[in-house]
């Protein structure tokens, strides 16, 4: 029964997946969600195999049926991260629904502003707003973290992301960070609480150097919030374990 579970998990976000990609992208046009999904090229309503998660980009070749317009392979790759995700959450959490439903909440969220940073380099207030109550409530009920230790570091991820800005602006004259990456560390302060927001903080920057050491990007934009997606997932599952290590090195 519990692997029925996992694959059932794991299927639930392949498609919860597809439907933030939508989300991501079309909230920041101020388009409805409840349209059909169409190709952006030819305009045609897609079918029900080019709807199904990564399968669907697999047969099809990563291109619209009908204009053989590529298909960005960002579609999949969010698909699949989402169902690893809730997938992994479910292995360590299923014993504790509040805990595991809050960590499918924060990766909803995470995967929505990552479409959107990507495509739009944006982070639409009204995703966090929806966000923002629901992660808090969660977070409130789990006896994962004290509460305000929850609040604390929303207050301290928030605070320290914007000395960050007023730094880099003050220094190079220019935005050093987005104001939607400002206002999203406040819900990952909450989500992680006051002991490891730092660390997710170090990790994502650690993603963010190496992506652009492998990419050679020196100049240009580059889309933050993944690389806080990514640091904030590591932190959440081996924050308290790199804690101690490092403490355990130091005494």
């Amino acid at each position: 029964m519990y692997y029925l579970w996992l694959i059932y998990v794991f299927l639930i976000g392949l498609f919860m997946g597809s439907f933030y990609n939508v989300v991501g992208i079309r909230v920041p046009n101020k388009e409805s969600l409840l349209g059909r999904s169409h190709c952006p090229k030819c305009n045609r309503t897609l079918g029900a195999l080019e709807l199904f998660p990564v399968i669907g980009y697999i047969i099809l070749r990563g291109k619209c049926k009908t204009c053989k317009t590529p298909i960005s392979v960002k579609y999949p790759i969010m698909e699949l991260i989402t169902a690893i995700l809730f997938s992994i959450s479910f292995v360590f959490l299923h014993e504790n629904v509040v805990e595991y439903i809050l960590v499918m909440v924060f990766v909803s969220l995470m995967v929505i502003v990552t479409v959107s940073d990507m495509y739009y380099q944006i982070i639409p207030n009204i995703i966090l707003i929806v966000f923002l109550p629901v992660i808090f409530t969660l977070r409130m009920f789990s006896d994962e973290i004290i509460w305000y230790y929850s609040i604390m570091g929303g207050i301290l991820g928030f605070g320290f992301m914007y000395l960050i800005s007023w730094y880099g602006k003050k220094r190079f004259k220019k935005e050093a960070l987005g104001g939607g990456d400002i206002k999203l560390y406040f819900l990952v302060g909450l989500f992680l609480g006051v002991e490891t927001v730092f660390i997710s903080l170090m990790f994502s920057a650690i993603l963010a150097l190496i992506y652009s050491a492998i990419k050679h990007k020196k100049t240009g934009y580059l889309p933050f919030v993944p690389f806080i997606f990514g640091g904030s997932m590591i932190a959440y599952f081996f924050g308290v374990q790199f804690l101690d290590w490092y403490m355990g090195l130091i005494f």
